[in-house]
């Protein structure tokens, strides 16, 4: 693709994301998002700003090489961000919003019965170490944690208390980028996915050699979540 093609690719992508975080709503006790969290074993009440409920959204799928729609349905949204410096990097960074995940639900916070519920719309320009921030950094300790998916990332926070955010999947792991004065990085591997150790290691490597105190963890997911300090 040519650059002046890439650049609108990026600017419809930009108009979508903004079009349908205008169109979703915070989540709310009861909700279709809500009630799916809760399935999946985040504590009632966790509402975080990256996350939206849209009410019905269209699901397209490939037919024939034609694109068809099978329904709509409510959908989770979260919002991938990576920080930019408009003003240069002496000043305070703007978030920018590059990707939106999907997660196509029934009605009670089941998954919805589509071919593949999870989607990541196109980028909205480079998105690589682009994460869902689910809660702010804690200033006073400098601590965060850094896992993939979102239900994962939020079942990690709760049980170790602590701010995580999400990258989308394991190959995105070793690219996730962390917030500026960052001082400890906890980086969560599920135990049962190999695929993500290769990134985790490469996350820890790159923290490490930017001064950050790293912590590596092995996270059984199966239940509560239960965490052990690992070398990758």
């Amino acid at each position: 693709m040519s650059a002046a093609g890439a650049r609108h690719a990026y600017e419809a992508n930009r108009a979508r994301i903004a079009g349908l975080w205008a169109e979703a709503r915070p989540l709310s006790p009861g909700d279709a998002a809500a009630c799916f969290l809760a399935r999946s074993g985040v504590a009632h009440g966790t509402r975080p700003a990256a996350l939206r409920l849209h009410p019905a959204l269209g699901y397209w799928q490939q037919r024939g090489g034609t694109p068809a729609c099978l329904g709509s349905f409510p959908a989770l949204l979260a919002l991938f961000e990576l920080d930019t410096y408009p003003h240069g990097v002496r000043c305070a960074p703007e978030a920018h919003a590059v990707a939106l995940q999907r997660i196509y639900l029934a009605t009670d916070g089941a998954p919805a019965a589509v071919p593949a519920p999870v989607k990541l719309t196109g980028t909205a320009g480079p998105a690589l170490g682009a994460c869902a921030r689910l809660a702010p950094v804690d200033g006073t300790r400098g601590a965060l944690g850094i896992a993939v998916g979102i239900v994962q990332a939020l079942r990690i926070a709760q049980a170790a208390r602590m701010p995580v955010w999400a990258v989308p999947d394991a190959q995105a792991l070793a690219h996730a980028r962390w917030p500026r004065g960052l001082r400890h990085l906890h980086v969560f591997a599920d135990a049962s996915d190999p695929a993500q150790w290769q990134g985790a290691a490469e996350l820890a490597r790159k923290a490490c050699a930017c001064g950050l105190q790293v912590y590596a963890m092995a996270a059984d997911l199966a239940g509560t979540p239960r965490f052990t300090a690992t070398r990758l």
